[in-house]
C-alpha cells in the first residue's frame, strides 16, 4: 500500500488536501461537529477525519456523500464540464461509445 501512495502525483495529493480543507471549513461554517456530519453523510467519524485531511485512501463516493450531506454536491456539476454547453456538444456526447476497448 505504501508503494501505491508514493506513486500518487504531487498535484493530485495537493488537490485532495485542498478539498479536505474546504470540506472542513464548510463543516465548521455550518457549525457541525464531526460526529454530526459523519452521521448525516452515513460515514464513520474516522472516515470524515481522513476526508478532512484529504486522504487519497478514502473512496471518492465517501467524499461525495459528505458533500451531499452539506448540500454541496450540485457544485460537482462543474467538474470536467465541457467548455461549450451547446446542443451540438450534448449531441456529440450522446453518440460517444459507453466503453473504450483496446
Amino acid at each position: 500500500m505504501a508503494d501505491l501512495l508514493k506513486e500518487i502525483p504531487f498535484d493530485v495529493r495537493e488537490a485532495a488536501h485542498s478539498l479536505g480543507d474546504r470540506i472542513s471549513i464548510a463543516r465548521k461554517a455550518r457549525a457541525l461537529r464531526q460526529d454530526d456530519l459523519a452521521s448525516m453523510a452515513g460515514v464513520s467519524r474516522s472516515t470524515l477525519i481522513e476526508i478532512e485531511k484529504g486522504s487519497s485512501r478514502v473512496a471518492m463516493g465517501m467524499y461525495l456523500r459528505v458533500l451531499w450531506a452539506m448540500n454541496l454536491l450540485g457544485q460537482m456539476d462543474e467538474v470536467a464540464k465541457p467548455e461549450d454547453d451547446s446542443d451540438a456538444v450534448a449531441l456529440m456526447a450522446s453518440s460517444l461509445p459507453k466503453r473504450i476497448r483496446t
